[in-house]
């Protein structure tokens, strides 16, 4: 069984992760556009992390994660 603190180390972890892959990939979409999707999705992906716990933060991020695909 995992033990909160491991959950919650594994949410700060992931948090931090995407974070850092958003200020790379944003540099990338400075030199080409092409990678913009990319650049979005992670931008969902941090919103979604960020709601873990929070119903209604979870649900604005699933909005947000469905207009980052049109």
């Amino acid at each position: 069984m995992l033990h909160s603190s491991t959950i919650a180390d594994d949410h700060g972890s992931t948090l931090a992760r995407l974070k850092a892959a958003h200020a790379f990939v944003a540099s990338l979409v400075i030199e080409d556009a092409v990678y913009a999707p990319i650049f979005t999705r992670l931008e969902a992906e941090i919103a979604a992390e960020e709601a873990r716990g929070d119903p209604i933060a979870r649900a604005r991020a699933i909005v947000a994660a469905q207009r980052a695909k049109f």
